[in-house]
């Protein structure tokens, strides 16, 4: 076992996923010196392995449109400032209401998404079914629609961070599991791993799904649970009927989403099974998840599914993320709890997170993401996908 090399931190980031990539990457490009990124596994590893990479702008609350479109920015020209090339693809991100309810959040949401300068379409059934022929629009009262939106490969903004934070001075230890978090009465001491202790006066918390059992490492309730979520791929006897390119297309009633990948139709169900460090899924799971497919998309029933991926979906109490410092211990902070969404906001975050810790404001608001706000009702973040 490789020992660390570096005993001494001014700043230790806990997990290498998306967000403390991104973090630590935005810490050493402000000129931190000493930080240290420790995993328990292999970096990107765990929730971020399993991410599909998509992007969208289409949320219900101004913090989170804020995140994307500075983010989308980021991840459009990530190439042109790392040379890692993300495969950027517009082909949009489709909602769709069954209910009056959810039809009204959509088009209060798209009220917002417009006054922030993002475009997005309503479509009406009639014109949902002119574009989109080969899906079902049954019972479907409207949708919209936002061409920014699109996807890109996880893989390669997470090895750009990576990269670029490594040249920047960055120390990286996998394989190294955090098993106590050391505390001077309410300050941060240090961080003991399962390879050495590293001694720091700052922390960060960004272990995805694993962020709870960390907090416990240091005495602190860090309200996220995980909720396993799995996607399916079909690859063989597709029917030319479904176009090359389509929006990924959210049913926010059933929350079924279909989308196409190159030569795959991608789908899955966001329906929860509870919560489980286990990826494990009731026996019928897959069944169910089959019938509201072809319900919307008959003529995928020659189809099979040739493979599945699944994660971990890291979850708040109100489904917006974590992301400030932990007000009991001096000099420990969290960022986790992105439902989903920390591909698509990590470049922004780990950003904003990158001020807070060298004790900058940050250059957007983020105050209503701190921990205490779970001490007061919360407002929850609406069609969560």
């Amino acid at each position: 076992m490789a020992w660390l090399v570096r005993n001494r931190a001014t700043t230790v980031v806990i997990g290498a996923g998306i967000i403390g990539a991104s973090i630590a990457y935005n810490l050493a490009r402000r000129g931190a010196k000493n930080v240290v990124v420790v995993d328990e596994s292999r970096a990107g590893s765990g929730s971020t392995a399993a991410s599909l990479g998509g992007f969208r702008h289409q949320f219900s609350n101004e913090l989170s449109v804020k995140l994307s479109i500075e983010s989308i920015e980021v991840i459009e020209k990530f190439k042109e400032h790392t040379g890692f090339d993300p495969l950027v693809a517009h082909d949009g991100y489709l909602f769709l209401a069954t209910s009056e309810k959810s039809f009204s959040q959509l088009k209060e949401n798209r009220i917002l998404q417009e006054s922030l300068g993002v475009p997005v379409d309503l479509l009406t059934p009639q014109e949902l079914l002119e574009h989109y022929p080969f899906y079902n629009f049954n019972g479907v009262l409207g949708g919209t629609f936002c061409a920014r939106d699109g996807h890109a490969s996880t893989s390669t903004i997470h090895q750009g961070f990576i990269t670029k934070a490594k040249e920047l001075g960055v120390e990286l230890y996998e394989d190294a599991e955090v098993k106590k978090i050391e505390r001077g009465g309410s300050r941060v001491k240090g961080v003991v791993t399962t390879k050495g202790e590293i001694h720091s006066e700052k922390a960060v918390i960004a272990a995805g799904a694993f962020s709870g059992r960390v907090g416990a490492l240091a005495s602190v309730e860090i309200p996220i649970k995980p909720y396993p979520r799995k996607v399916f791929f079909l690859t063989r006897n597709l029917p030319e009927s479904i176009p090359s390119q389509i929006p990924l297309i959210v049913d926010v009633d059933s929350t079924l989403a279909v989308g196409r990948d190159g030569m795959m139709i991608l789908f899955g169900d966001n329906t929860s099974t509870g919560p489980s460090f286990e990826l494990s899924f009731p026996q019928d799971y897959e069944q169910k998840v089959i019938s509201k497919l072809l319900r919307r998309v008959p003529s995928l029933s020659h189809s099979s599914i040739s493979s599945s991926v699944a994660g971990l979906y890291e979850m708040t109490p109100d489904a917006n993320p974590i992301s400030s410092e932990i007000g009991e211990v001096d000099g420990l902070y969290c960022c986790a709890g992105f439902s989903g969404h920390g591909f698509m906001h990590s470049p922004a975050i780990g950003a904003l997170m990158a001020e807070l810790i060298l004790d900058q404001k940050p250059h957007l608001d983020i105050s209503s993401y701190h921990i205490k706000r779970f001490e007061n009702k919360t407002q929850r973040e609406q069609l969560v996908i």
